[in-house]
């Protein structure tokens, strides 16, 4: 009988990752057209913060 062996198993137990990230999109308007443009970030909660902080210090320090 084969032996059942899951996806894990196969790539060696690749270690869990327990970075967090989160994608940040920022809205403003272009300086030629006027037209509303989107700028998506891809941002790393660290550990032991709170996205909603880390959020609200990058939102204060780009302003």
């Amino acid at each position: 009988m084969a032996k059942k062996q899951s996806f894990g198993e196969k790539v060696g137990h690749a270690k869990k990752s327990s970075k967090n990230h989160i994608m940040l999109i920022r809205s403003g308007r272009s300086n030629k057209t006027g037209a509303l443009r989107f700028n998506e970030e891809i941002v790393q909660v660290p550990d032991g913060k709170n996205a909603d902080g880390v959020v609200k210090e990058l939102l204060a320090n780009k302003a």
